[in-house]
């Protein structure tokens, strides 16, 4: 498993050698990878693989697009949910 970003939020990650990062984004990123094999191998085209990324982006714009308009939790919901008791 190859980490793109740091261990924390604001991580410079200055135990990384200078443009590691770009490297393993350019030449060992998983999702890049496989989508040129099996573009390769013919499983699937490049556009519909394109197509089926911006479909699920567009899940994804509208999911945070409703969870911005819906209404604010009562107080008393503020902890529902957040701690299980078995």
């Amino acid at each position: 498993m190859i980490r793109f970003f740091g261990h924390f939020e604001g991580d410079q990650q200055t135990y990384r050698g200078k443009g590691e990062v770009e490297h393993i984004r350019a030449q060992r990123d998983c999702i890049k990878l496989f989508t040129d094999k099996v573009v390769e191998a013919g499983v699937i085209k490049k556009a519909e693989l394109d197509a089926i990324d911006k479909e699920a982006l567009k899940l994804i714009d509208d999911a945070v697009a409703g969870a911005k308009a819906a209404p604010m939790p009562a107080a008393s919901e503020l902890l529902t949910d957040v701690y299980v008791a078995y």
